[in-house]
């Protein structure tokens, strides 16, 4: 009887010790898929989507808006695509968002977003996203109203990217030398 009860005390304690441990949330800087919330800094990035855009639908058109006359033209392989991310800070003090993104394939070939015109509401753009609990984008704004809650990137890729998946977005900031965060994208 002795025994059962020591026994018992143990596993009651391990447990507490279990759960204690579980108070700090981990950091994860790669993300396995879009719905995974990875750290760069102190804040937290989640991508809500990925895919490919057609600029005659009249609601990706929107979201082409303010591309440069320059990158208008998509080539015969070329395609649009887009990431929504979002960006979240629990810390005491507020937090510039990254401002270095690109995706990168299998063969290890790295595409940056295309710099979109101030006119596109629904852009990613570099930020400063407020203390405790605030988010990016700002949940009055055009782009957390759409149905992907996200700010968009987009980026001018050729259709053979798409051979070599997985694709992976990398989020870096120049105010964090080195450091990356990962997410691959479910395209």
């Amino acid at each position: 009887m002795f025994r059962r009860l020591s026994a018992l005390a143990l596993i009651s304690l391990a447990a507490i010790v279990v759960v204690g441990c579980g108070d700090k949330p981990a950091t994860v800087s790669a993300g396995e898929s879009e719905a995974i919330y990875v750290t760069l800094g102190d804040l937290q990035y989640q991508v809500q989507m990925s895919r490919q855009l057609n600029p005659a639908d009249v609601g990706d058109r929107d979201l082409l808006s303010g591309v440069p006359l320059a990158d208008q033209a998509l080539g015969a392989d070329d395609l649009w695509f887009g990431v929504w991310v979002r960006a979240f800070n629990s810390s005491d003090s507020a937090q510039r968002t990254a401002n270095e993104f690109k995706i990168v394939d299998t063969r290890g070939t790295e595409y940056e977003p295309i710099p979109l015109a101030l006119s596109n509401k629904f852009a990613f753009r570099e930020a400063v996203v407020p203390a405790s609990n605030g988010q990016y984008p700002n949940p009055n704004s055009a782009a957390a109203n759409l149905p992907t809650t996200g700010a968009i990137l987009i980026f001018k890729l050729p259709h053979q990217t798409l051979d070599y998946r997985p694709l992976e977005l990398e989020i870096g900031s120049s105010q964090l030398p080195g450091e990356l965060a990962t997410v691959t994208l479910d395209v």
